[in-house]
């Protein structure tokens, strides 16, 4: 069973870009969960209603056996969809849910299929036709259910209109050719229609990734913006971790568009900010915050701030684009946040170091950690300090 799970779970999620595969599944999942309940309820519904207008000549287990079978399994199906899932932060959780729920419907397709296709051979042959009516209005239900999981959908739409299709085709009836062929065209039109939502879904997601994308990088160096900084900080303050963050100003640099032009001051950018990305690591995060000021936020054991000096001569050292080096200044602060307002006050604490930096001569970096607890006013600024670190 373990293999043939595996089996469907290859074709359950579809070879798509990894970057919204995970994204794909818990949509499929959410959307199937919502979806089939509501099918397995109608379903239920049909079933008696079905099993009474079938002939008696069809044998009891046939006529009122699978129906009994198929209304159980709505029901068990129906309570176990009722039961709060959340697939958001679990797309192990979905994937297992999706395959699950091929397997799953495959089964309620052969009770269908199996049902209708002994009705019509022991039906006379005046209430045949009723049978694959009947069974091809919730054959195409069930696929639009699984239109996010083409693996479920297509084994469901070949289980349940594939054998009645092939007795009505070879009946020799012109009525039941007809039916027949009208079956088989729509379940191809289903599948069809089912290959288009895939690929909708699959564009939706690609345009909501980039669109986050967007939200959260600056467009010109590819860096995190100020508002995804401010995301990682939240999820520092929710680890309560010791953070330290570097703010990095570029020296002097409206001299440099005064001089050169704003595209060559565009490209300076680039090239410091692809330094300081150098930097980026699985704790620590890069970011422009504007204009010419970038930033490095991590946890204290992952950023030193020996890390500052690096920086400094990196990008001292660094060929420019307009031929000429370029200085930075730094502030360094550090501290524990549980909370939006320790983010403020940390970053405060780096605003001023920074501008001790500049103060100092430019080329440097301050760290606010060197001063007295009482050297920092209520404001979160601190007062001047006499060690200054310089490169």
């Amino acid at each position: 069973m373990g293999g043939f799970k595996k089996l469907v779970a290859r074709y359950a999620v579809p070879d798509i870009a990894p970057d919204i595969r995970d994204e794909f599944v818990i949509h499929a999942a959410s959307d199937v969960q919502k979806n089939a309940r509501w099918l397995f309820f109608f379903l239920f519904l049909t079933t008696p209603l079905a099993a009474f207008a079938g002939s008696d000549a069809v044998p009891w287990i046939v006529r009122w056996g699978m129906p009994v079978v198929m209304g159980v399994y709505c029901l068990l199906g129906f309570a176990m969809l009722s039961r709060p899932l959340d697939f958001t932060n679990s797309p192990k959780l979905a994937r297992h849910f999706v395959v699950d729920s091929s397997i799953s419907s495959c089964f309620g397709a052969l009770i269908c299929s199996t049902w209708c296709v002994l009705s019509w051979l022991y039906a006379p042959v005046d209430d045949r036709l009723q049978f694959p009516i009947i069974l091809v209005m919730g054959a195409l239900a069930t696929a639009y259910c699984l239109a996010n999981v083409r693996i479920g959908a297509v084994a469901n739409l070949v289980i349940d209109l594939a054998p009645i299709s092939l007795l009505l085709l070879t009946s020799g009836e012109m009525l039941n050719f007809a039916a027949g062929s009208s079956l088989l065209l729509a379940g191809l039109f289903q599948w069809r229609m089912i290959n288009a939502h895939h690929r909708h879904v699959i564009s939706l997601l690609k345009l909501q990734k980039e669109n986050r994308q967007l939200a959260l990088t600056d467009p010109l160096t590819g860096l995190l913006n100020r508002r995804a900084l401010q995301d990682f900080a939240d999820a520092l303050a929710m680890d309560r971790a010791r953070a330290r963050i570097l703010l990095i100003d570029i020296d002097r640099f409206k001299a440099i568009n005064d001089r050169h032009g704003h595209d060559t001051g565009d490209e300076v950018l680039v090239e410091i900010a692809r330094i300081i990305q150098s930097f980026d690591g699985n704790s620590i995060s890069a970011a422009r915050l504007g204009g010419e000021e970038f930033a490095l936020l991590g946890s204290d054991d992952a950023l030193p701030s020996s890390i500052a000096l690096k920086v400094l001569a990196a990008i001292r050292e660094a060929p420019m684009p307009h031929g000429e080096p370029v200085t930075v200044s730094i502030g360094i602060a550090e501290g524990i946040m549980h909370s939006p307002e320790d983010w403020q006050r940390l970053y405060s604490k780096a605003d001023a170091a920074l501008y001790e930096a500049k103060n100092s001569g430019r080329n440097r970096f301050f760290d606010a950690s060197a001063v007295n607890v009482g050297s920092v006013d209520e404001n979160g600024r601190a007062e001047p300090a006499p060690k200054i670190a310089a490169a």
